[in-house]
């Protein structure tokens, strides 16, 4: 009868798994689970990043296609100027060329601005007079995207175009 009870006494014990044996599966996916929600945090920021890149590109494009449309030296602006007044909204009427640079600069400029397009943007304008060419730029805070820049919190992004004449 000894040999019996014994039997199953063994039998129960190899029946399943213990706590220690669940807690440690627990701990690994837990862990696991930790990382993939670490990953994912990164995924959204750099996607963030991505699409202000891409906002950054597309007004720079925008501002070169209408300085090309407008070949005026009046397109010129720098970081600590404000953006020229406005008396005429050219998207009702025909303006003249010198009103047509100060709308596209206050329009240009009031995205840029907006903090809900760019973080804290600033925008410049340099035209130079021996190339014919401008160097339009754009920076932006660059560490609420998670990661700063070697030359300090903002990232400048420029391009140069040349005006057709």
């Amino acid at each position: 009868m000894a040999g019996i009870l014994a039997r199953k006494i063994f039998r129960n014990n190899l029946g399943g798994f213990s706590l220690i044996e669940v807690l440690v599966a627990l701990f690994i996916q837990a862990f696991g689970m930790l990382g993939m929600t670490a990953l994912q945090l990164k995924a959204l920021k750099s996607t963030q990043a991505a699409l202000i890149d891409s906002q950054v590109q597309f007004l720079l494009a925008d501002m070169a296609e209408r300085i090309r449309g407008n070949n005026n030296p009046a397109y010129e602006i720098a970081f600590t100027q404000h953006a020229p007044a406005i008396s005429t909204d050219c998207a009702a009427v025909i303006c003249s060329s010198d009103d047509l640079v100060a709308w596209d600069i206050n329009q240009w400029r009031s995205r840029i601005e907006n903090t809900a397009y760019l973080p804290e943007g600033e925008s410049q304008i340099i035209f130079d007079n021996l190339t014919h060419t401008y160097d339009i730029s754009i920076r932006y805070k660059w560490s609420r995207l998670g990661e700063l820049d070697l030359l300090g919190e903002k990232r400048t992004v420029v391009i140069t175009t040349s005006a057709q004449e």
